[in-house]
Order: C-alpha cells, then structure tokens, then sequence
C-alpha cells in the first residue's frame, strides 16, 4: 500500500496530487482533496489555505491511501466518500443508484416554481434511485403526501436510508415502471421521473467512471425503442394524475421534439421542454 511520507497535513496532499497527476487535471485533483478532507477529517479549505501544521491520523491516513487507489481506478469520487450533495442535502449512495446530477436540480426547481407548495399535494417519483427528488419535494412541499418507487430493492433500501437521515415521510414501494400494473393505483397531482434514457450506442461516448461503476438498469435503453419508458409512464400517469395534474420528465436532449411528439398522441396538454444551464433541452413539463 503506497503511504504520504508523514502523516502531515501538506505532506498527504502532495502524495495525493503526485499520484492522481497523470489522470486527472489540477482542477479535478484539487475537488477531490477537498471532498475526502473534508469527509475524512473534517478539514476545511479555509483550514488548509491558512497551512497551519494539521496532523493526520494513522486510520485516516489509511482512508486516504484507498481513496487515491479508488481514484486511480476511475471509481466517482461520490463513490469513495459514500455520499453526494444535491440541493444542498447529503445523501448516501452506493452502487445500486445513480450519483444525482445537477440537471435534476433544475427539474426540481421547475416543480417548485409550478406548483403552489403550500397545497396538500400527492406526489409519484417513478425511479427514486437515491431517493433525491422525492425527499427533496418532501421537504418543499411539507404537507404533501410522497410515494416513490424504484425496480431496485438494494436502491429503495438506499433511498429510505436517505429519507430517515432528512427526517422526510415517503412511502417507498417496488415496482416495474415498464409494467403500469405494479405501479400505485392511486391518483397524484404530480408525477415525476428521471427514467433510463441513454441508448446504448451511446455508451462509447461515456467515460469509464461512469460504465464501470453507476448502474446500467438505471441509464440505458436499446437503440430500437429509446422511448420506451417515457412511453409506459406517461401512458400510466394519463390515467393516474388528478385533474389539473402534471407530468415532469427529465429527457434525452437528442429525443426532446419526440417526447413532446409522443405526449400528444397519448393526449396531454400544456406540453413545455425546457432547456438546462447548459442549454440543452433536458426537461419535459405536461398536463391532463
């Protein structure tokens, strides 16, 4: 196991910046320092740019040493630490679910923005994963009640680790979105989901930290039928939203005039796709 020289502060980082150098650049090296510091020893960046004399524990050292081989790897530094912020919350993720992105922050903020979160509302995540945007809604919307619901009973697991830890109420349930009769049968005044949507052709374009690690159920779908579990939920949540309900998608850029297409032919109105902070269209709005 390859160790820094002493179990000094400055001595760690240096090790750490010699062996990530030949993969990662200077930017990303200096994000990772700061993400494990801070998780492992509770070391500030304010802490560090003083460069007061910070000794390291043996234990921690160690933490250290496997993290800089998880990197060497390619392993998502949310990985590593075991957990990732989104909208300002820590949550617990692992394998079994995607590390949340910040284009779903957005998704959510267009949720807030349209709707009124002081309503009693009744709100379906289909494909919860880490559980990020039912818990998130959870604490926006206060009086609502959540369900949210995942193929994946190691992420459901996941997601109400995460729930506990906001102290957030959701009912989390199993099910097949590409089956509708396993879904709630309830009906909801807003529905969302952030559904596998990446075609497999497109895997080659992917860097490795992602393949190797985030779980393919939850991004890819075959080149054949891209749609298909935009089809299945919108045609569920046609029948199961309440009058005045709506439907928000997070999308594939490269289908964004299909899903507003395929919207219509089920029969939805008020059909939106908006563009993220990068302006790609990655958000679909609709309603019954």
């Amino acid at each position: 196991m390859l160790l820094p020289l002493s179990n000094l502060l400055s001595d760690v980082e240096i090790f750490i910046k010699q062996q990530l150098s030949p993969q990662y650049t200077s930017v990303e090296i200096e994000h990772f320092c700061q993400y494990i510091f801070e998780e492992f020893s509770q070391i500030t960046k304010i802490e560090r740019l003083l460069k007061k004399e910070i000794y390291i524990s043996e234990s921690e050292i160690i933490k250290y040493s496997n993290a800089v081989k998880k990197l060497k790897a390619e392993t998502p530094i949310q990985y590593v630490v075991g957990k990732a912020n989104f909208y300002g919350l820590d949550f617990l993720v692992n394998k079994s679910v995607l590390i949340p992105r910040p284009e779903t922050e957005e998704l959510i903020e267009w949720i807030i923005e349209s709707t009124d979160t002081s309503g009693k509302s009744t709100i379906l995540d289909i494909g919860t994963g880490s559980g990020c945007i039912a818990i998130v809604l959870g604490k926006e919307f206060s009086e609502s009640q959540i369900t949210a619901v995942d193929i994946s009973k190691e992420a459901i697991e996941t997601a109400q680790k995460n729930a506990k830890t906001h102290q957030i109420n959701i009912d989390f349930q199993t099910a097949n979105a590409l089956k509708p009769e396993t879904l709630p049968s309830g009906k909801f005044n807003i529905i969302v989901s952030n559904p596998p949507y990446v075609r497999e052709s497109e895997k080659k374009q992917m860097r490795k930290n992602v393949l190797d690690y985030e779980p393919d159920s939850a991004l890819f779908v075959e080149d054949q039928d891209a749609l298909v579990f935009y089809r299945k939920i919108a045609e569920y949540s046609f029948q199961h939203l309440a009058i005045n309900g709506k439907l928000f998608f997070e999308i594939n850029e490269a289908f964004a005039e299909e899903c507003k297409e395929l919207m219509r032919q089920i029969g939805f109105s008020e059909i939106e796709v908006r563009r993220d902070m990068r302006g790609k269209e990655r958000m679909l709005k609709c309603c019954v």
